[in-house]
């Protein structure tokens, strides 16, 4: 008997603890101006990478809300892709972000094609490194790894990208 008591007091104590450490914070939802996601020709059959950068002063984007982002993780994604000339055959996309204090991180991914025009949704990955470097960094950038169904391609492919995160503010 007097172990199970122990055991619960130790397990309330530990509950108690991890309470206080966490804290509150509070969540602020941040979604980029549309950006212009481009690969540059020449591109080849496969895998080709199209790129965009988007530079922010974190204390604009989280406006009263006072306080260090201390977590953060993408929502969505939302890829369109831009009219071009004799546009190539595409698929599938691979969605990844970085900054100077964030590796690589994969957050999303398309399996279908595209359509010229058409807004598609990623599938967000629903394990994601905390990306609250990259907010303190104020420049993240975007690089979405596309399939070239073509043999070549010798213009630029451009598509419209918006991501919108989620942020914890302590």
């Amino acid at each position: 008997m007097q172990k199970h008591i122990l055991s619960l007091a130790i397990s309330a104590l530990v509950v108690m603890v991890l309470a206080a450490c966490s804290g509150n914070l509070t969540t602020v939802v941040v979604e980029t101006p549309e950006l212009e996601l481009t690969a540059e020709g020449p591109l080849f059959e496969g895998a080709n990478s199209s790129t965009a950068t988007w530079e922010f002063d974190v204390n604009e984007l989280l406006g009263e809300v006072q306080g260090k982002v201390s977590k953060a993780k993408v929502a969505s994604v939302e890829i369109t892709l831009v009219d071009g000339d004799e546009l190539p055959a595409l698929e599938k996309m691979v969605f990844e972000l970085t900054s100077q204090n964030t590796s690589m991180t994969r957050v999303g991914l398309h399996e279908g094609g595209f359509e010229v025009g058409s807004p598609v949704s990623l599938s967000i990955a629903d394990k994601q490194e905390n990306l609250a470097n990259a907010f303190n960094d104020g420049r993240i950038t975007f690089v979405g790894d596309f399939d070239l169904l073509d043999e070549e391609f010798w213009g630029n492919v451009k598509f419209l990208v918006k991501v919108t995160f989620e942020l914890g503010i302590k």
